[in-house]
């Protein structure tokens, strides 16, 4: 993800991304972004996702886990994905 305001990269892992609350502040210009998930990408995502999820669901149940884990994981995938910055 790109920082709207100084154009730096902001890792969907880091520190400042993971903190609670909805308004949250570039680690590099301290300025405030919001977080949120474009619904295009999630559209353009969604049936690769599916695909994905009911190939792996035998693998998964070969394995003897849960074929609803499959669909689970591919969904929180998509929805990383998903995820951009925008001004606050």
């Amino acid at each position: 993800m790109k920082c709207p305001h100084c154009n730096e990269t902001i890792g969907l892992f880091s520190k400042e991304m993971n903190k609670f609350g909805k308004i949250k502040a570039c680690p590099n210009c301290k300025k405030q972004i919001r977080m949120f998930v474009s619904l295009k990408i999630v559209a353009l995502l969604f049936i690769p996702t599916v695909a994905i999820a009911l190939i792996l669901h035998p693998v998964f149940e070969r394995f003897g886990v849960s074929g609803s884990l499959a669909t689970g994981l591919m969904t929180g995938l998509m929805c990383m994905a998903a995820m951009r910055v925008r001004e606050a």
